[in-house]
């Protein structure tokens, strides 16, 4: 049992340490400008993309798999989805 407290423990100060970076990155998004705002969406897009592609590629867990696109999708909401591309034609 001392085993399954400890990792309890481990457990609640990473959710209190994700929340903490949770504040910060919000916070981070809300100072952004209009033009700054435009190069994190479509950086944020890459990288998700990217994440996503090794995250599938992996063996990671369903629920680890469930909570990045619960929050890619938190992510969104406060950030905005990047604009289409403009047509060059």
């Amino acid at each position: 049992m001392e085993e399954t407290a400890r990792l309890a423990q481990q457990i609640d100060d990473l959710k209190g340490s994700m929340l903490a970076m949770e504040c910060f990155v919000n916070s981070l998004t809300e100072a952004l400008s209009s033009d700054a705002r435009v190069v994190v969406q479509a950086f944020y897009a890459s990288e998700s993309s990217a994440f996503r592609t090794a995250l599938m590629a992996s063996r990671a867990p369903e629920a680890t798999v469930a909570a990045f696109e619960r929050d890619i999708q938190r992510a969104l909401k406060l950030l905005g989805e990047p604009a289409p591309a403009a047509d060059p034609s």
